[in-house]
């Protein structure tokens, strides 16, 4: 399903998520980002190189499907941004998976 990412309800860019645990309501996909997320890359860098991830405790991240229904993750959402690898993933858990065709 893609949808859009948004940081404070700026759009950083498009994901088509994947469900990868059906049991923890999770999907994951990359990233495409727009030039938005330029902006914010060098923290969201630095979080992922600290932590692991950048996650909603470090910004207010968003989720809004096609429909423009916002996707709730109980158990968050992060993004990890790795100057090793040359994509970006977005994560979340905690979602309600009725909104994915599986």
């Amino acid at each position: 399903m893609k949808c859009e990412i948004l940081i404070n309800n700026e759009s950083i860019g498009i994901v088509d998520f994947q469900v990868i645990d059906l049991t923890m309501g999770a999907i994951s996909g990359i990233l495409i980002s727009n030039e938005n997320y330029h902006k914010y890359q060098s923290l969201i860098r630095k979080q992922t190189s600290e932590t692991g991830i950048s996650n909603l405790s470090n910004f207010s991240y968003k989720i809004i499907t096609d429909n423009k229904i916002e996707i709730l993750a109980q158990g968050g959402i992060g993004i990890i941004d790795s100057k090793k690898f040359n994509e970006l993933t977005v994560e979340c858990a905690g979602v309600d998976l009725s909104l994915f065709e599986i």
